[in-house]
């Protein structure tokens, strides 16, 4: 598990269940991405989460290609785990 704290307070980084983020307070969980099972290419997603603020939200909603933006494919879901581990943890450095 790595987390980084940003000058204004903030924790980014990854987290498992380990880590009981309750204890330390108040907590506002904001994904960066998400995975699922696409049953049309048989393959494990890692999927870009909705962006931040209004007009990045607005154009998420409007064009649905963009919400649907896959980052990672991975046959198995461990592997798309290990991505989204490997490529998120990189900014929690």
């Amino acid at each position: 598990m790595k987390l980084r704290i940003t000058v204004d307070g903030r924790v980014q980084g990854l987290w498992d269940d380990g880590l009981e983020l309750s204890q330390l307070g108040p907590v506002r969980v904001r994904r960066a991405s998400y995975i699922e099972f696409d049953n049309r290419s048989q393959q494990w997603c890692v999927r870009a989460a909705r962006p931040r603020g209004w007009l990045a939200t607005l154009a998420w909603y409007l064009l649905p290609g963009r919400r649907r933006r896959v980052l990672f494919r991975a046959v198995s879901r461990a592997e798309a785990l290990a991505w989204e581990r490997e490529c998120f943890s990189g900014a929690a450095r």
